[in-house]
Parts: C-alpha cells; structure tokens; sequence
C-alpha cells in the first residue's frame, strides 16, 4: 500500500484516542486506544482485534463501532463496515464519522446514490469533515454530476489544500465538463469576415 493511499484511508477511521477517565468502562477504553494506535501503524487485522475486544467490554461503545467501520474500509471489508456504521448511527446518529466510513463503503460496493446520501449527511453533521466532501465528489463522478463534483472537490480542497483525494476528483472532474467555448467572438469574427468578403467581391452596398 502506498504511502498516499495509507493517509486517505487513515482519515477515514475517525480515530480518536480517548483518556481513561472520560468513560466508565477502562477496559474497552483501553483497547479502542491500542487499536488506534495499531491501526495509525497500519496494522489494520490487529486494530480490528482491539477494537472488536473494546466492543465485547461495551457494546454500547459509539466511537468504537464507527471506528470499526473505519479500519474494515481499510481492510477492504465494505459490507461488513456499512453494518459496523449503521450500529454506530444507530447508537447516536450524529456521529458524523460513521456516516461517512458509510458514505466510503457504500461507494466502493457501487452504490453511489446512497454513498453520496450518507457523505451529504456526514457534511451536513461536520461541516469542516473533508473526507466527507471527498466521498461526496467521489459519488457524484460516478452519477456523472460533474459540476457538482467539482464544487465539492473544491470544498474539499478549501478544508485541506493537501488533499490527494480532492485533488484527483477535482481533476476527474474537470476532464469530463466541456471546454468552454467562444461562440460570441467567433460570430462577430465571422460577420465581419463576410463584410470584407463582400467588399472584396465588389457586392453593392444596400
């Protein structure tokens, strides 16, 4: 995996590492924050492990499942990450980092409609999400909307003038817009080619 490609997907997890006195339960609090740290290392089947032993200690754990979702995009598990988002949405559907690991697997099954739906939802709950302007863009080239790709790649951009992902889609969209044309100076260089042709030819003057 490449460098840049191991960042994007990294931004995707909505990792977080929580302090042990912000919840009750230490032992799940401490293996989200290892399979945090696996995961930043890249070591995703082991995050996976952490994270599902967080999940066992609180299955209540909100950040966790979204997590989850995250790292199994990363594992290229899309199914499985789109079940692990909507039990995080479902436990508080504000968490806007689990509409968007939903967003990213949704489009990567080929579902770009409701890709599109959960990165807008995701955008909507944080505005200043990136990735989440990315997953819109993303969705929206596969729809062919290539305008609206490109505004929000440029959002995305705006956010994170870094981002590799932006970048690409904005690029992607571009390529496929028209060129836009001269019709108005053409026509105008045509009228008065036509005059001087006239002229040229001896044409009487009306």
């Amino acid at each position: 995996m490449t460098t840049d490609k191991r960042l994007g997907l990294l931004f995707l997890l909505g990792l977080l590492a929580i302090p042990a006195a912000a919840a009750d339960n230490l032992v799940a609090i401490n293996h989200y924050n290892q399979a945090v740290d696996l995961a930043m290392a890249g070591n995703y089947t082991e995050a996976l492990s952490e994270v599902d032993l967080a999940i066992v200690e609180n299955p209540n754990f909100t950040l966790a499942h979204s997590t989850r979702g995250g790292i199994l995009n990363a594992l290229g598990r899309f199914p499985e990450a789109i079940n692990a988002s909507d039990r995080a949405i479902a436990l508080d559907p504000g968490e806007a980092s689990a509409w968007n690991n939903k967003a990213y697997a949704l489009i990567h099954i080929g579902d770009a409609s409701g890709g599109l739906a959960a990165a807008e939802k995701a955008a909507a709950l944080d505005p200043g999400l990136t990735e989440a302007r990315v997953n819109e863009g993303t969705a929206l080239i596969q729809l062919g909307r290539y305008e609206e790709a490109l505004a929000a790649s440029e959002e995305a951009l705006r956010l994170d003038p870094g981002s590799v992902e932006a970048r690409k889609n904005r690029d992607d969209a571009k390529r496929h817009l028209p060129v836009p044309t001269t019709k108005a100076p053409l026509a105008v260089f045509c009228a008065i080619g036509g005059v001087v042709l006239a002229m040229a030819l001896g044409f009487p003057k009306r």
